[in-house]
């Protein structure tokens, strides 16, 4: 996924796996950390598992249909509350500590000193762009977690939505105002660009155990490719930019279909990738380069699906 729903929900579930693993040493200190691991995966599993259940029960029931202005409308079920454990307010709250530490980090490695230099900012301006990015970012982190612990109708949740949507407008004019339209736009393509760099180290770690290890020429020709194709490329399922998130229909915005387009669109950008570094990789390279996006799409793919049974996404009909 893009950069910034990456983040977001790495943020997420680190802190949902630091308060259960904490919760787990506070009970048990004996048990190793090993174990400890091992029982929040299964538990993750069974939770998993038990929403697979309840939505086929959801969907055994008949819909209740209300009849308005000559239309039918199918009213879905509630979404399913989260474990008591993710309920508990202690856990609660250390996880949104753990959250705001994350998304503090991030924005130090993002408005950092060098980015400050370039863009002569004041130790204040740096501060209050810092500020406004957290406010951002944390805006959309409440609204996610919302979706997965909260158990919100379409009400709640697209009122939820419109308040997420004024707070992310508020901080963006905020981190605007701080840095300046052109350090604003240069700021969203240091963001941008972190999938490039992380893309970037995957294929060179790959390589460089290989009989072909990058060279220094084709790093840096590789790494343009990367940040070429991406800004050429036209993504119909953005999840990197906050300003165009619908907050409002959020469950639409992270549904199956608009994922899978996401991904679609993921296969192509590498497909483009692939084809301007034939210029100037070997054909050993090239077919590493391929697997290794390949085998990183794949994984997100399954993110992806665990995060949306996250959500209680509803059944689409």
């Amino acid at each position: 996924m893009k950069a910034g729903l990456c983040v977001l929900v790495l943020v997420l579930i680190g802190g949902i796996a630091g308060s259960v693993w904490y919760a787990g040493r506070e009970k048990e200190r004996s048990l190793q950390q090993a174990t400890a691991l091992e029982s929040q995966v299964q538990a993750v599993q069974a939770e998993l598992e038990e929403s697979r259940v309840r939505e086929r029960q959801i969907a055994s029931l008949p819909p209740v249909v209300v009849v308005k202005t000559n239309q039918s409308i199918i009213v879905p079920a509630k979404a399913a509350p989260a474990s008591a454990m993710l309920k508990d307010p202690e856990t609660r709250a250390l996880m949104r500590k753990q959250q705001d530490q994350s998304l503090a980090k991030h924005a130090d490695r993002l408005i950092s000193e060098e980015f400050a230099r370039t863009w002569n900012l004041t130790p204040e301006q740096t501060a209050k762009a810092k500020e406004f990015f957290r406010e951002r970012a944390g805006a959309a982190k409440d609204m996610l977690n919302a979706m997965m612990f909260d158990g919100l109708d379409d009400d709640a949740l697209a009122q939820r939505g419109r308040e997420t949507k004024q707070r992310v407008e508020s901080a963006e004019a905020g981190l605007r105002a701080a840095l300046g339209n052109d350090g604003f736009d240069a700021l969203s393509e240091v963001e941008r660009a972190k999938e490039d760099r992380d893309r970037m180290r995957r294929v060179r770690g790959e390589l460089a155990s290989s009989a072909e290890p990058l060279s220094k020429e084709q790093e840096e020709s590789l790494f343009a490719a990367f940040v070429a194709e991406r800004q050429a490329f036209s993504f119909r399922a953005n999840f990197s930019d906050f300003s165009k998130m619908d907050f409002e229909h959020v469950r639409d915005h992270f549904s199956e279909s608009t994922i899978q387009t996401h991904f679609e669109d993921m296969q192509q950008l590498n497909e483009r990738v692939a084809e301007r570094a034939a210029l100037f990789l070997s054909p050993a390279q090239i077919e590493q380069l391929k697997t290794t996006e390949n085998n990183h799409l794949e994984r997100s793919r399954l993110t992806a699906k665990m995060t949306t049974e996250l959500f209680n996404k509803r059944r689409e009909n």
